[in-house]
């Protein structure tokens, strides 16, 4: 098996600073914002709402730029406007529109970075196939787990550190890149391949379409359910005694087991083979199993217990739903299918937190759970509508 080369080794490594520096934010920010800026659940909501909007807009914007201006010019724009971001953060952190506009900057000029550098990480090593973007994944993953261990440390002796954390990640994760661009080497442009007939398949089926539409909607259930770890339980783990530390530990579980505990879940992926269907209602299952649990929780423990679990789910649904994108796309259709299920994830992640905290603000906890285990359920309806005769 060929080695990673040089070039993506160092878009590894930036990848693994970068994440370290968001998740010394995204983990509290619903917290910062209901517990030390006195502002009601929905507002928080909404921040985190601006924020993963800009991101979707940043997404595009940085895949459109990497074809016109190239992947280095666009990585160069996107961390510079991560710094300029994170600057203006910690000097306006103390005010609410401070606070949600440079959230706003932060989730925009990230979320150029991503399609930048899966797009490069392509283009430096072809023949990389799974295993280049697959390594940024785990690098992404490495990154969760260090963050959120470290700022729950740093969070524990003054939240206000954690902006200053998060400011010198970014330099870092700057200083990485800016001189390791000097190893990276991308082609330049090819003209554009001619399709031979070959390549032509018959026009998309309704019953694609259909179950596309389907697996997306119960992707962005789950994306709904999942975030409300970092929005209204945040706040219930602090309400039942649990530590800003002992909250971030359980990210840390999260991002490592996805890291280490991929050996131990691959004899069960292999034994799924390609039913792709059943990988899906499991890791629901699963998800479900979490989720019931976490309403009688009362301290950390429970907690990390449904947080494990979760985790379980997780690694099951997340790389099963681009795999039947993949399996249903028509040959000159594989980016936007891929798109299709990453609209709905980022939809998820946006609608979320507002929902969220206004169910929250208006109806308390009890209604919150009751709401997430009736998604889960709907989301699991919807995977078995969805392909009732795809394996």
């Amino acid at each position: 098996m060929p080695k990673l080369p040089r070039a993506v080794w160092i878009l590894v490594l930036a990848m693994t600073i970068n994440t370290t520096g968001a998740s010394f934010l995204w983990p509290f920010n619903t917290l910062y914002i209901h517990e030390y800026l006195g502002e009601s659940m929905t507002k928080a909501g909404i921040a985190l709402f601006v924020n993963s909007a800009l991101a979707i807009v940043g997404n595009y914007i940085g895949g459109k730029a990497f074809d016109r201006l190239g992947g280095k010019r666009t990585l160069v724009i996107s961390v510079i406007g991560l710094v300029v971001a994170s600057v203006g953060l910690l000097l306006f952190h103390q005010t609410f529109v401070g606070y949600v506009t440079m959230l706003g900057l932060i989730g925009f000029v990230g979320g150029m970075v991503f399609p930048t550098v899966y797009a490069l990480t392509g283009v430096i090593w072809p023949k990389g196939g799974r295993r280049a973007f697959n390594a940024i994944y785990v690098a992404q993953n490495v990154g969760v787990a260090l963050g959120t261990a470290v700022s729950g440390q740093i969070a524990a002796i003054d939240i206000q550190f954690i902006f200053i954390a998060n400011l010198i990640l970014y330099v870092l994760f700057a200083i990485v890149l800016f001189v390791g661009l000097n190893w990276i080497q991308a082609p330049e442009k090819k003209q554009q391949k001619e399709f031979t007939t070959e390549d032509v398949r018959e026009p998309l089926s309704k019953e694609s379409v259909r179950t596309m539409l389907y697996v997306s909607i119960g992707y962005a259930l789950l994306w709904f359910v999942y975030v409300q770890w970092q929005g209204t339980f945040a706040v219930h783990t602090k309400s039942l005694g649990v530590t800003i530390s002992e909250y971030s530990i359980l990210w840390t579980i999260n991002g490592a087991l996805i890291v280490f505990a991929q050996p131990l879940l691959a004899p069960i992926l292999r034994w799924f083979g390609d039913d792709l269907k059943r990988q899906l209602l499991t890791g629901t299952g699963i998800f479900l199993v979490s989720y019931a649990i976490v309403p009688f929780a009362e301290g950390f423990e429970m907690f990390l217990v449904a947080m494990v679990i979760l985790t379980i789910g997780e690694m099951f649904i997340w790389p099963a739903v681009p795999a039947m994108a993949a399996r249903l796309a028509p040959i000159g259709k594989e980016g936007e299918f891929q798109g299709y299920v990453n609209i709905a994830a980022s939809a998820g992640r946006m609608i979320s937190p507002t929902v969220g905290g206004l169910i929250y603000d208006l109806s308390g906890m009890n209604a919150v759970f009751l709401t997430l285990i009736g998604l889960i359920l709907l989301a699991g309806i919807v995977f078995v509508r969805a392909i009732p005769k795809i394996n």
